[in-house]
């Protein structure tokens, strides 16, 4: 399962600004004071599930093992201390020339737990669990390693404006974030230095060798592409298989980045009008009808009018929000989205749409989007001059992109006001020496649009770009052709031709 995540915040938000002639400077290897992290010994044991974990849910984390790595807070003084990120993995019981090693996952985000994410991913994965471990972690700063906390330990901090009731004045905004910003640094303290994304990269080379790999076989859906491209930047001796589903931008501004979504999103959007029209949904017979019954919906919330539901919980505005851009993940979500707005405005009941934005019971609580912003700010080493002049400019245009998902999305352009410039970047994807990288980009995907996998392919060198036709935010979960030639990749070292693409299918829900 992925993430879902607002799009103001998005799906991958503010990128590694990958601008710009500067050289790669590579990693240090084990032989540089590492080799007491390089060679520790890691111990498996059962996984406990978490409260509210059931069926095939729980079943997946009773055969799932888990354990902790020890990593260095900071690289570049290890005098700092380490810390712990908590790993799992499923077992393959291949045998002999049959297996193959691991297959480490990263589900994106950023801030998603690899941990929980991998207990819900294993019946997909399961084409490559026949040769593989499939192996995943939560990233320092995530869940259950080290998490980054910006509010308390049952209240998140609000992060940046995420719907229509952000902030709508740019001085606001950047009051908002430079409060959240001081919140952050007071409760996280010193890892909040170190969780950008080379850090997470390196993280990951100690996991291969741990793991006894002597090259990183890798799946990295949404941010978790950022994550690969880095690595195989850092580590393109030790880089083996590596796919990239759902392609971050790996040189967009925050800016160019919120525009692009804002513009994918609405696309999503006219085409669930489109489709929903097409199927004779309940919401009317042609696009228009289904258009207008929508925008009733979106009135009937509007102005801080609620409605609640038998739970006595108040379903918002920017709940509404939050279940149609969850909902435009997936094409298999769209006939509850469908089902849901007909409930709403017949039967004032929000119950069906409540459950597109439900998640994965995270343990310990979800701090998913104090994470978020932690490693995007700690990649972006973009500031705006003046944060709430760009606030107000990146506003106006997003709404006339899209007077729905635009006006709330503006705050990512401001969100790391009150942070310092990023450092943990990379300013050029360069590997001399990795093998190819399959990279998957979907025409239909509302959160990292198919330009991003087609400009990374080109950028990353040895890219092989291949092309899902349908809609939803990655294709390894929607297309079951996708799912067979990323696992013949895995598996045989199948390289796709660059070109091939994949129908649009529709998913089970």
């Amino acid at each position: 399962m992925l993430a879902r995540h607002a799009i103001a915040a998005g799906a991958t938000a503010a990128a590694l600004a990958l601008i710009g002639p500067a050289a790669v400077t590579r990693a240090a290897g084990p032989e540089q004071d590492l080799g007491q992290f390089y060679r520790q010994k890691i111990g498996w044991e059962p996984c406990k599930p978490t409260e509210g974990q059931t069926g095939e849910l729980l079943d997946s984390v009773r055969e799932m093992e888990c354990s902790t790595l020890s990593v260095p807070i900071d690289y570049g003084d290890l005098g700092k201390g380490a810390i712990s990120l908590a790993v799992s993995r499923f077992r393959t019981t291949a045998q002999g020339k049959d297996r193959k090693g691991s297959v480490v996952f990263n589900f994106g985000g950023p801030g998603a737990s690899g941990v929980d994410g991998l207990a819900a991913f294993r019946a997909e994965a399961a084409g490559i669990g026949k040769h593989y471990d499939l192996v995943s972690f939560d990233p320092r700063g995530v869940a259950r390693s080290s998490p980054v906390r910006c509010g308390g330990e049952d209240e998140p901090a609000r992060l940046e404006g995420q719907s229509q009731g952000a902030p709508d004045t740019g001085a606001a905004a950047v009051a908002e974030a430079e409060a959240i910003a001081k919140a952050c640094r007071e409760k996280t303290g010193p890892l909040l230095d170190h969780v950008g994304t080379i850090n997470a990269s390196r993280d990951m080379d100690i996991l291969r060798q741990v793991l006894g790999d002597k090259k990183l076989n890798y799946l990295g859906i949404s941010y978790g592409t950022r994550l690969g491209a880095v690595y195989a930047s850092q580590f393109p001796k030790k880089t083996g298989r590596m796919a990239l589903d759902a392609v971050d931008t790996l040189q967009g501004t925050a800016e160019q980045d919120a525009l692009a979504q804002v513009k994918g999103f609405q696309r999503a959007l006219d085409a669930f009008f489109a489709g929903c029209a097409q199927q004779n949904c309940e919401l009317g017979t042609s696009p228009a009808e289904v258009r207008a019954t929508f925008e009733t919906a979106v009135a009937k919330l509007a102005d801080g009018n609620v409605v609640t539901g038998a739970d006595n919980q108040d379903f918002t505005g920017d709940d509404l929000q939050s279940a149609v851009q969850a909902a435009l993940y997936s094409q298999a979500a769209w006939p509850t989205l469908s089902a849901g707005i007909a409930a709403l405005l017949q039967e004032d009941d929000p119950t069906v749409l409540a459950s597109l934005n439900e998640d994965i019971d995270y343990a310990p609580a979800d701090n998913s989007n104090e994470a978020m912003l932690a490693i995007n700010c700690a990649d972006d080493p973009v500031r705006p001059a003046d944060p709430a002049k760009e606030f107000d400019a990146v506003q106006k245009q997003l709404t006339r992109e899209s007077p729905y998902f635009g006006a709330g999305s503006a705050g990512r352009a401001v969100a790391c006001a009150g942070w310092p410039a990023g450092t943990d970047y990379i300013r050029r994807i360069d590997h001399p020496g990795a093998p190819k990288i399959l990279v998957v980009g979907g025409k239909g995907d509302p959160a990292t649009p198919y330009p991003w996998a087609q400009d990374t392919a080109k950028r990353l060198g040895s890219g092989v770009l291949m092309t899902y036709e349908g809609e939803g935010h990655g294709a390894y979960s929607a297309s079951q052709c996708i799912r067979a030639k990323v696992d013949a990749f895995f598996v045989n070292g199948t390289v796709p031709e660059a070109g091939t693409s994949c129908p649009a299918e529709v998913p089970d829900e």
